[in-house]
């Protein structure tokens, strides 16, 4: 086994990276609507305990600056600054950069005030929608798959845990985990029952990596592997490289 091993692979690795920058620009954006009005919209209104609890029925509609959060019903609790969603949740933003992010699940928490938040049940996916300046090609799109999404510390950083699958047109990387941390503009993921593992492909290349610990430093363009590490890539054309590029 290799103990700690440290891999620089821009071109196969690229499109994981860009999951950091999924999430970075989706934790950027929290920042920038900071000073913006929370407005909370619905078909029906019910006020409870003398003004304490806000309950909207049917369309419920949460808006703050360029966040949208829509779900069939929504509690809100003056006191706390909390917002309970239920029912068909939907979550949009469109960053500064022109690139977009959609999630859903069946439930989801928000903070008005500490902007941190839950989202959960229903199998929740985060669609992110690259900046797309060639007009006649399709926005590259990265999903995101878990079982719970948390966004803590002032959105300053967003974890996913259970099940956890990013999909990109190049490959997947599966884990138990993922930990996205903003200042760093990484992605970090770490065994828990399963060895975190990512399968790339493109053009003549295909590589297959496990590890006890996987990160993603988009900044670097570089992904870390660390403990236990196993893998390998596989080149369709048997070709030599050097010769190749000479040619």
């Amino acid at each position: 086994m290799i103990k700690n091993f440290f891999l620089i692979l821009i071109l196969i690795f690229s499109p994981f990276l860009l999951s950091a920058v999924m999430f970075g620009g989706y934790l950027q954006a929290a920042n920038d609507i900071r000073k913006e009005k929370t407005e909370i919209t619905g078909d029906q209104m019910i006020i409870k305990n003398k003004g304490a609890v806000s309950v909207f029925k049917g369309n419920a509609n949460v808006v703050r600056g360029n966040y949208n959060i829509k779900a069939d019903e929504m509690k809100y609790y003056k006191n706390t600054n909390d917002i309970d969603a239920n029912g068909r949740v939907n979550f949009f933003v469109k960053n500064n950069d022109g690139s977009t992010i959609k999630a859903k699940s069946k439930k989801a928490k928000y903070n008005t005030k500490k902007m941190n938040g839950k989202m959960w049940g229903g199998s929740p996916v985060v669609e992110y929608s690259l900046k797309n300046n060639d007009k006649k090609k399709a926005a590259e799109k990265i999903y995101l798959y878990m079982d719970e999404l948390y966004l803590r510390d002032n959105f300053s950083s967003a974890q996913a845990l259970g099940n956890v699958k990013i999909v990109s047109s190049s490959g997947t990387v599966t884990s138990d985990n993922a930990l996205l941390n903003k200042e760093e503009n990484s992605l970090f993921m770490y065994k828990d029952k399963n060895k975190p593992q990512i399968n790339v492909w493109q053009g003549d290349k295909n590589a297959e990596f496990k590890a006890d610990e996987i990160s993603l430093f988009y900044n670097d363009k570089t992904v870390k592997m660390n403990k236990n590490v196993e893998g390998k890539i596989i080149f369709d054309n048997l070709e030599n490289p050097l010769e190749a590029e000479q040619k």
